[in-house]
Formats: structure tokens, C-alpha cells, sequence
């Protein structure tokens, strides 16, 4: 007997008995592949009971009467399963899988699985229904664009284009609040990189800018240095200071009960950069280049570097030299200038008095350093002064510090003194004093008229 040869359908012979059995075949096999649905494709054996035209694509392994039939539409028919062979394109709809599958000549593959050409598709929406002038709109809650690896032919690359038309024209990505422009990024009207905000979706901000032939950025609003640590008042100076929310910040606030030293700053990182202010009276100073900290924790400023009161360093880490490095601010990178400063008796008691000094001059500020012999103190009250450097006379009374005492002295200079200085070296009632024979030394700052 012939049959067709696609669906292979029993052709009815020329003088045939019983035509009415091979056209009734013809009509099943019809019945069965045409506009074809099937149950499931992952069954290895037949159902128990199943209905009359129920059909399955039998999956590889099946046993018992489906035995041998790997790939075959099986469908009940009479009281017995029937097998249909296919052919290379049929397709037919898993309703188990809820997807249309197509046979390849060897087996059934997932329309999802197949490679589709959508080439000038007029347009397509994904989860959503897509319009001008969006004709590409996906609607999700997350979209992932993966590489190739070249195992697999590609590069191993991904790359996302947008390209524009003209100079004048604009290729960018918008962020936006219920469709409402909030910050957009990309060639936004000319071949500048830009970034702008809005607050309403219709007035924008320019933020940042970046010149397409030199790399330079611009940017048009304020820049603001956000992160400020501000640990407790310098009572000593410090090396390798490290202290708490440093490693976040991106502004150090400082202050002193006296002129103090930094060595060396904790938490370099290539690039890193970090305003030190000076939020107190004291002068800091910080020390280049000092053994007292560890090698990358130093700063490398060419002479020590003193920030005055209300002022500010702007530093910068170089990993490759681990240091720190001033971009600006300070007040000087210079040497200490030394002289000698004339001792005056002003009361009490004392014996041979010498000392040296040294100072840096820094607009009105002096910056000092005084170190003072004594021979001999009585036991009164009894205090010295101790000259300016030439020229420089006191705006109003300035604070230094004193150390090799009992007790911490303050000393207090002032334009009224007219000699400059006035040391207290002994106060019996409180005290505070320094015994025959001992060296004080005094380090601050005055403001010069």
C-alpha cells in the first residue's frame, strides 16, 4: 500500500476491497497530526489509563509498549497506541512545557532554543506593548546583557552602543520617577560627556562635565568633600594617627590644647585625598618626612608644613611612593630661622638666664620655638622676658606652651609688655615652678600687629 509523503497517509489502491478501512486510517492519522497538542514530552512510559486521542511525545528509554519509539507522537486510538514518525520542521504544542516545540530531523527542540532572525521587525515589546516612539520596550525587573566567552565564538566582551545621529544631537541614558527625568548621563546636545539632575523633570542641572579632546572635567556646581571625622582635642602630638572614622572620612577637623605635630596619617590608599582643618587656635604643624611613623604613613612636603588656626592642608596618598602629599593650603614648607632672644629680669629671683630660639614668620603669624637655661631661682615669685624676633610686635596677647615644668605654664605675650614674652618660672602658691639649673622650652604662635 502507498501513502503520502509527508503525513504519510495510506493511499486508497485502484480496485481495492474495503476502501472505506484505509480512508477511515487516513482520516486518524490526520485527526492526530494536524493542529497538533500533546500532553507532555518527558514520559518514558505510557499513562494507565489513557483517554481516546490522547497523545505524548515519547521521551528516550520508554519501556513497555512504547518501547523503541524515542520521539514518536504516541496517540491512543482504538484501544491501542499508534505512533506517529516525524519529520524535519513538524511542530506541535507541549501543553505540560506551555511551549511550542519544532523537530529538527533528531529531535524535538524548544522554540526558545532555536535561533530567530526578528531583522526589521517593526517593532517589539517584552512583557509590555511597544509604540512609538519607543519601539523596542521591555517591562522587568532586571535585564542582562552577558558576554560571549570565547570558547564559545565570542570575545568575551559586552558592550552596549548608543549612537547618535550628529554633534548636535543627543545619545543618553535617563533615570527617571514615574516617567519623570530625575538625572540623565551620556552626549546630552553636544560630544561632551555629561552628567545633569532635575528635581521636577523639567529643569536640569549640568553637574559635570568632560571635554571630548583632553579628558578634562569640569564641574559647574559645588563639589563638596563629604565624611568628616572630628576626634577629641590633640593633647600630644601624634604618630601614625589613626583616629576613628578616619578610614570613611573625607575631612579631618582638628584642635590642640597647644601647638602640636602630626608625623604621619593612617588610611593611604592610591588617590586617596583628605582635607586637614584646623578647627582650634593651636597651630599644628605636620612634620615631613618623620621617623617617628611608619614609612607609609609619613608626609613627604619637602619642610615641615603648619596649619594655622581656622585653616587647612588639602593632602593626597601616592602608593606608588607611599606618601602623603600636599596639594594645598598649609601656610609653609620652609626651614626655622634661627635668633637670639634677649632675657629681661621682670621679678623674683634667679641667676644667669640664656636663650636660644627660632621662628618662622608666615604673614602676621610667628611660629616659635624658645628653649630657656636658667642657673638659679629664688624662692619668690619670679619670671623673665624673653624678646621677639626683630621687627615683630605683638598684635594682643598670644598663648605658647611650656614643657619641663611641674605643671603645664602657660606663657602669655603682650604688646603692653613691651619686652615681648613674659615667662612665669616660679608660682609658689600654686606650685608650679622650674628648680636651678633646668631648661624650659615654649612653642606657639603670635599674631603680629
Amino acid at each position: 500500500m502507498t501513502a503520502t509523503a509527508h503525513l504519510g497517509l495510506p493511499l486508497i489502491e485502484a480496485a481495492q476491497a474495503q476502501k472505506h478501512v484505509t480512508h477511515n486510517e487516513a482520516l486518524r492519522i490526520l485527526d492526530a497530526a494536524i493542529q497538533i497538542a500533546v500532553a507532555d514530552r518527558s514520559r518514558t512510559t505510557p499513562p494507565a489509563a489513557p483517554a481516546e486521542g490522547e497523545r505524548h511525545i515519547v521521551a528516550a528509554g520508554a519501556a513497555g509498549a512504547w518501547n523503541g519509539q524515542a520521539q514518536a507522537i504516541a496517540t491512543w486510538q482504538d484501544g491501542a497506541w499508534a505512533f506517529l514518525a516525524p519529520k524535519q520542521g513538524w511542530c506541535v504544542w507541549s501543553v505540560a512545557d506551555d511551549v511550542l516545540l519544532v523537530f529538527d530531523g533528531a529531535r524535538w527542540r524548544d522554540l526558545r532554543d532555536l535561533r530567530v532572525s526578528l531583522d526589521n521587525a517593526a517593532r517589539l515589546g517584552v512583557n509590555t506593548t511597544a509604540a512609538a516612539p519607543n519601539l523596542l520596550s521591555v517591562k522587568s525587573n532586571a535585564a542582562l546583557f552577558a558576554a560571549i566567552d570565547p570558547a564559545d565564538g565570542g570575545s568575551g566582551d559586552v558592550r552596549v552602543q548608543l549612537a547618535k545621529s550628529g554633534a548636535g544631537n543627543t545619545a543618553s541614558v535617563v533615570f527617571s520617577d514615574a516617567y519623570s527625568g530625575r538625572a540623565e548621563f551620556g552626549l546630552t546636545g553636544s560630544d561632551a560627556f555629561k552628567l545633569k539632575v532635575s528635581a521636577d523633570g523639567a529643569n536640569w542641572v549640568e553637574a559635570l562635565t568632560i571635554d571630548p579632546a583632553g579628558g578634562g572635567c569640569a564641574l559647574p556646581r559645588g563639589l563638596a568633600l563629604t565624611g568628616v571625622a572630628a576626634p577629641p582635642q590633640l593633647t600630644a602630638d601624634q604618630n601614625d594617627y589613626a583616629p576613628a572614622g578616619l578610614g570613611a572620612a573625607a575631612v579631618l577637623q582638628l584642635w590642640s590644647d597647644a601647638a602640636r605635630s602630626l608625623t604621619g596619617l593612617a588610611g593611604g590608599a592610591e588617590g586617596r585625598i583628605v582635607c586637614v582643618v584646623n578647627v582650634g587656635s593651636q597651630p599644628l604643624t605636620l612634620a615631613s618626612d618623620s621617623a617617628a611613623s611608619a614609612a607609609a604613613n609619613r608626609f613627604s612636603l619637602g619642610g615641615d608644613v603648619a596649619i594655622s588656626a581656622r585653616q587647612a592642608a588639602l593632602l593626597r596618598y601616592d602608593a606608588a611612593a607611599a606618601r602623603w602629599f600636599l596639594i594645598a593650603g598649609g601656610v609653609d614648607r620652609g626651614a626655622w630661622t634661627p635668633y637670639t632672644p634677649t632675657v629681661t629680669p621682670g621679678g623674683g629671683s634667679f641667676g644667669a638666664v640664656t636663650a636660644t630660639g627660632a621662628y618662622k614668620r608666615i604673614g602676621k603669624t610667628v611660629f616659635l620655638r624658645v628653649s630657656i637655661a636658667v642657673a638659679n631661682i629664688g624662692s619668690a615669685v619670679s619670671y623673665f622676658y624673653v624678646t621677639l624676633p626683630p621687627g615683630m610686635t605683638p598684635a594682643g596677647h598670644c598663648i605658647l606652651a611650656a614643657n619641663n615644668l611641674s605643671t603645664n605654664v602657660l606663657m602669655v605675650a603682650s604688646a603692653a609688655a613691651g619686652a615681648g614674652i613674659i615667662v612665669f618660672t616660679r608660682f609658689d602658691n600654686l606650685s608650679i615652678g622650674v628648680t636651678s639649673g633646668q631648661t624650659v622650652g615654649a612653642t606657639g604662635s603670635i599674631e603680629l600687629a
